[in-house]
């Protein structure tokens, strides 16, 4: 077995060094600065395993447990430390649950989802922004036995009635914006076993059923001795792939998958969370969308659990982040590259606005050195990034490093395996080795079930118990890099170019705001790269002076094509550009 990480004298005299990350301190910013200290110095230590096969293992112990607890049931192991500490508080509103208001609603909404003729194995569907509520709901399904299935409050009636039909959902929980588009979703749908549940809504809608109502003081917190019904391998959670190949595919996530992920991404060497105490908790903005499963696993649920404060965005702006940044003092930041660089173009964010921070944690798309490097330069340099690498097919995570260069998504979390697989005809199904592109397998206890009614989809995405991730990349010492969609792969006279290369390339131009690349048909070359570019404001580009500043960057075959000045780029809910709507423009 190839060894690609320090040898096992050097892990025990740092595990020696580190013990169990308990530092005693009076001072929280002292106790999270070493513990940060002390888990980046063990970071550098964690590499990759790989034998004869060029199966990439994680260099980290294996995590248990998993087998044979619910997901809710992980979830409140240790409210009774901190039953007094704000869990959820709304931005617009200021509405609040302590944790042991949380777990009070969450048990009555439980015991009125089962009087509500909801049998485990039902599905529910929630259609909301990110509200505090959206904890309680989802947390509820879990304890009743159900399965959940997150909808986009963006989505027409249409793409609503598609996904309530296709997950099989019996009731809906929603909000009275988008009450007119979920009721005609539901028109002569006969699986539909109550009617729409409206949440936080002063006036009452006829016909539907009010959130207050399901949670009030007198109704009985849902018994243990009602859980005897609900399996570990159940479904609970159903997200929607991002539909990059083909129609969205309901995925089927089982408690076991995402306990078994929330124990591997919060694994102590790898997690930069701290566990809340009388005097410290961890607080993070909620702004990610919780209907995401990122927002839904990596924010919510994973800091839940150690007792921190969540601040619910339900409408992401600019100025909603800087009302955020000012009004509670962050300590740990989830978001999506857009964010991290309309942050780093903002001229009013400022180093104040982070001063608490310590660590952004960036997934969903790769983010590029050139975004990481203004942010630091300009904002603060204080701030560390980490990069992650997953899909909702994984409940969600596979890779995470608290000590990587910039660029990498850093190391496998524990009990995960990795082969990048040959896609070209030299090498073609062959598991690759170091620093050879291909497309990226994984497996592990995080792996989904399958996509719900659809074993044709689940056939072509699975290889036996891997995950094809339809993502090319490669790893080296320094950890896993991800280049791109394998289908987005531009082909340029026999060679391949990364959009997210150009794109990188191009954001660091002082004249660009936002950029997207894609493919177009090439009577010479096949194809050739075309940029959508969105200018700073009041700024012009102007297109030969683009494909200079690019051609003095990149090889030539990657040089740009075309330029089209547009006034945004079209992604998904998770920071996703979504390649195919640019084809349109």
């Amino acid at each position: 077995m190839t060894m690609l990480r320090l040898s096992i004298f050097a892990q025990t005299f740092l595990n020696q060094c580190i013990g169990k990350y308990t530092v005693v301190s009076a001072s929280p910013k002292i106790r999270l600065g070493k513990l940060l200290e002390k888990r980046r110095c063990y970071a550098t230590a964690i590499k990759f395993e790989v034998d004869s096969q060029n199966v990439v293992s994680s260099g980290l112990p294996d995590v248990s447990g998993f087998e044979s607890v619910y997901l809710h049931d992980l979830i409140w192991e240790k409210i009774e430390k901190w039953p007094n500490h704000t869990a959820l508080i709304c931005l617009d509103t200021g509405r609040s649950y302590t944790y042991s208001q949380l777990r009070k609603a969450c048990g009555r909404l439980a015991t009125s989802l089962r009087k509500s003729k909801l049998l485990p194995g039902d599905t529910i569907a929630v259609i909301l922004p990110n509200i505090p509520e959206f904890a309680i709901i989802l947390l509820a399904a879990n304890e009743a036995g159900l399965r959940t299935t997150l909808i986009n409050p963006a989505y027409t009636t249409y793409e609503i009635k598609r996904q309530v039909e296709n997950a099989d959902a019996q009731a809906i929980f929603t909000f009275s914006a988008k009450y007119a588009d979920a009721h005609a979703s539901i028109a002569n749908n006969p699986k539909i076993k109550l009617p729409i549940v409206i949440v936080n809504d002063a006036a009452s809608i006829t016909g539907t059923i009010k959130f207050d109502d399901l949670v009030r003081d007198d109704i009985e917190e849902f018994s243990v001795s009602q859980k005897t019904d609900i399996n570990y391998e159940d479904t609970v959670l159903m997200p929607y792939s991002s539909g990059t190949t083909g129609l969205p595919k309901s995925i089927e996530t089982s408690h076991r998958n995402v306990v078994a992920n929330l124990l591997q991404a919060s694994y102590s060497l790898l997690f930069p969370g701290v566990e809340a105490t009388e005097h410290y908790q961890d607080i993070l903005p909620l702004m990610i969308p919780a209907y995401h499963i990122y927002g839904l696993i990596i924010v919510m649920y994973i800091y839940l659990r150690i007792g921190a404060k969540l601040v619910c965005m339900p409408q992401f702006s600019m100025n909603n982040l800087i009302k955020l940044l000012e009004d509670h003092p962050c300590t740990i930041m989830h978001a999506v590259p857009p964010i991290i660089q309309m942050m780093a173009n903002d001229e009013r964010i400022t180093s104040r606005h982070v001063k608490s921070m310590k660590i952004i944690i960036s997934g969903a798309a790769p983010l590029g050195e050139e975004s990481i490097a203004k942010f630091q330069s300009r904002i603060s340099d204080r701030v560390a990034f980490v990069q992650g690498y997953g899909a909702s097919e994984l409940s969600p995570v596979a890779t995470i490093s608290l000590d990587a260069p910039p660029a990498s998504c850093g190391y496998l979390l524990p009990s995960t395996q990795m082969r990048i697989v040959g896609i070209k005809q030299d090498n073609l199904g062959r598991n690759l080795t170091l620093r050879e592109v291909g497309e990226i397998y994984i497996r592990g206890p995080q792996v989904m079930k399958g996509y719900y009614k659809n074993p044709q989809a689940t056939a072509e995405t699975m290889d036996g118990d891997w995950y094809k991730t339809g993502d090319l990349g490669y790893y080296s010492e320094h950890g896993l890099y991800v280049q791109a969609r394998l289908k987005e792969m531009i082909k340029v006279k026999g060679f391949q170019v990364a959009p997210t290369e150009l794109e990188e390339v191009i954001r660091g131009h002082d004249k660009i705001q936002d950029v997207a690349v894609i493919g177009v048909a090439h009577d010479k070359y096949g194809e050739i790269p075309k940029a959508f570019v969105v200018p700073k404001s009041g700024v012009k580009i102007n297109e030969n002076e683009l494909k200079e500043y690019v051609a003095g960057r990149v090889a030539k075959f990657k040089h740009l094509g075309y330029v089209q000045v547009v006034e945004s780029i079209p992604k998904s809910a998770s920071g996703k550009i979504l390649r195919k709507e640019l084809t349109k423009l």
